[in-house]
């Protein structure tokens, strides 16, 4: 009783900071801490941490670069937690033999950011809703996993920080695929 008890709490606490942390990003108060990000490091760095659950889960996860570094002007700790979001996903949705990959290149004056896996996928009617907050397109799987259905909301929300954007494409059965676009230009 009192071990059930603990892991309700822990998931309410949880619960409350990822509201708390997505009413700030909807704050027109926020302050970011802009600075020089080398996002395919920051990519490598998130693969790397991922890197044991994927092998142990039978996932492939790799980053894709190419010659020239992807650097932008961001909030390190924020952006980190989104493609963390994205990541996690990712890999929870992904079966054993599945591919997940990490990819960032300059697309103009925007920086892309994928994060492409070869999971179970989303159902077309659910992809206009899966940024929604407590949105789970299998609520019944999500809770038995601990998800609340923010995770994707607390993404967009960092990324529309940045004045950027975020997409998501996917097909049952074939994988997901959500991508970040950040403005390089807009004005900090």
């Amino acid at each position: 009783m009192l071990e059930s008890s603990l892991e309700e709490a822990v998931r309410l606490s949880d619960l409350i900071g990822d509201l708390l942390f997505l009413a700030r990003t909807e704050s027109p108060l926020v302050h970011l801490r802009w600075e020089r990000v080398d996002v395919t490091g920051l990519l490598e760095g998130l693969r790397e941490y991922y890197e044991a659950s994927a092998l142990e889960a039978g996932i492939s996860l790799r980053t894709t670069v190419g010659a020239e570094p992807v650097v932008a002007e961001l909030d390190r700790m924020l952006m980190q937690r989104a493609v963390d979001n994205l990541i996690s996903n990712a890999v929870a949705h992904t079966p054993r033999g599945g591919s997940v990959e990490l990819a960032a290149r300059t697309e103009g004056a925007s920086v892309r950011i994928d994060v492409a896996d070869t999971g179970v996928g989303i159902p077309a009617e659910a992809l206009p809703r899966v940024f929604d907050r407590f949105f789970r397109v299998d609520p019944s799987r999500s809770q038995a996993s601990g998800g609340t259905g923010l995770g994707l909301a607390i993404v967009q929300g960092i990324v529309s920080l940045h004045g950027g954007s975020a997409e998501i494409s996917s097909q049952p059965g074939l994988g997901t695929t959500v991508t970040l676009r950040i403005n390089t230009t807009a004005t900090r």
